[in-house]
C-alpha cells in the first residue's frame, strides 16, 4: 500500500515552492519585454514635465513651441534609457514577489490584443490621474511637514490644522 501512496504523491503537481527564482525571473523577463513592446515610454515621460509647464504658465510666463520641444527632448534624453532599464529590472523584483502562475498570467494577458491595448493606455491613465494626485499632495503637505519634522526632532507632533 505504501508504494502506491508514494507513487500517487509523486504524481501530484509540484507546489509553487518548487519553482526556482531563476525560473520565475525568466518568465517575468518575457512579460517585461512584452510590456515594453506596447508601452509608450515617450508618452509617460511627457507626463513628467507637464506639471512644470502648467506651473510656469500659471505664473504668467509664456512658453513657445520651440521651448516646449527643447524641454521635451531634455526629458526624453534624460529619462528614456534609465526608465527602460528600471522596467527591465522589475523582472527580478517580480520573481521575488509573485508566483510563477501570477507572472505567467500577466505575461499571457499582455500577449493578447487587450493586454497590449491596456499597456499602450497606461501613460494616458497616469496623465489623467496626475493633476488630482498633485493637488492632493500639495493640499496635504503643509499640514504634514511640521508633523514629520516634529517626529524627526523627537518632539510631540503639533495638532493637525484644519484643511480647507
Amino acid at each position: 500500500m505504501k508504494p502506491l501512496f508514494l507513487a500517487a504523491l509523486l504524481a501530484l503537481p509540484l507546489p509553487a515552492l518548487a519553482e526556482t527564482r531563476e525560473e520565475r525571473e525568466v518568465v517575468a523577463a518575457e512579460y517585461v519585454e512584452l510590456a515594453l513592446q506596447g508601452f509608450d515610454m515617450n508618452a509617460l515621460i511627457e507626463t513628467m514635465y507637464q506639471p512644470i509647464l502648467q506651473q510656469v504658465a500659471a505664473g504668467g510666463q509664456t512658453i513657445d513651441e520651440d521651448q516646449i520641444g527643447k524641454i521635451r527632448q531634455l526629458y526624453l534624453d534624460t529619462f528614456t534609457e534609465p526608465m527602460t532599464r528600471l522596467m527591465r529590472d522589475q523582472a527580478g523584483i517580480m520573481a521575488d514577489m509573485f508566483t510563477m502562475a501570477e507572472i505567467t498570467a500577466l505575461r499571457d494577458f499582455y500577449a493578447t490584443p487587450e493586454g497590449r491595448s491596456v499597456m499602450a493606455k497606461l501613460p494616458q491613465l497616469t496623465a489623467a490621474q496626475q493633476p488630482g494626485m498633485m493637488k492632493l499632495i500639495n493640499e496635504k503637505m503643509d499640514g504634514l511637514i511640521p508633523q514629520v519634522l516634529a517626529i524627526v526632532n523627537g518632539e510631540a507632533p503639533p495638532a493637525p490644522t484644519a484643511q480647507p
